[in-house]
């Protein structure tokens, strides 16, 4: 999926009449939040990056949306899991006797992670919020996307507007209508899977779930399973 700079969404909003005055801020705000209301996976970045642990915690990267998965540095490769322990945050972990622990945990808490070590790398693979060198937002180079932001855009502007009785109700509903109707059209462009993911979803639906493929990040998840007659 190729991206476009919001700069290009802000002049086709602007060409409506009655959104030639809506600020180039607001503009970002609405994208911001229609990007993480569809929460279609091609509206972010798979990236990846290396946090340093230390005193239990490290740093999410500045893009960070959302936790994919987790190891513990490159060379092992040992996968985290989530935490399910109350007390993760507890300051008297330090004092467990880690013999105990069998996995490599974490939780997310804010703008930080917190391992069940104190000290260490890990490597995250995570969905990031697409940004240009300037920090606007990107988005979707997909027809059905930016047509369904434009009326995300115009709804929300049109709302202010409606309130402060400066449109009639007919407008207001036809704005309505359109982000309906464009907001599924882009959705169910978005989650359509290619003819390869296609293939890696067969595969994956036509074996059983390996407990060892979370430990390798699923790397093998989405290969032909070959059944062997001795």
């Amino acid at each position: 999926m190729k991206f476009i700079n919001i700069k290009v969404i802000m002049d086709r909003v602007t060409r409506h009449p009655l959104l030639q005055d809506i600020p180039f801020e607001t503009v970002i705000d609405y994208a911001v939040d229609f990007i993480r209301i569809v929460g279609t996976p091609p509206s972010f970045m798979e990236k990846t990056a290396d946090i340093h642990i230390k005193d239990y915690r490290g740093e999410l990267p500045c893009d960070f949306y959302n936790m994919i998965q987790v190891r513990y540095g490159k060379k092992e490769g040992r996968a985290l899991r989530y935490s399910t322990d109350n007390f993760h945050f507890s300051e008297h972990k330090k004092h467990w006797d880690d013999r105990r622990v069998h996995d490599l945990t974490y939780k997310l808490q804010g703008n930080c992670i917190f391992t069940s070590f104190e000290e260490g790398i890990v490597e995250i693979a995570y969905q990031a919020m697409p940004m240009d060198d300037d920090g606007y937002p990107l988005i979707p180079d997909n027809s059905s996307y930016e047509r369904a932001l434009e009326a995300y855009i115009k709804k929300q502007w049109f709302t202010i507007q409606y309130d402060l009785g400066k449109i009639n109700p007919q407008i207001m509903m036809k704005a309505d209508q359109d982000y309906a109707w464009a907001v599924g059209q882009a959705q169910t462009d978005l989650i359509m899977p290619t003819i390869d993911q296609m293939q890696s979803i067969t595969n994956m639906w036509n074996s059983l779930l390996d407990r060892r493929e979370h430990a390798t990040g699923f790397i093998n998840q989405g290969t032909k399973e070959h059944i062997r007659i001795h």
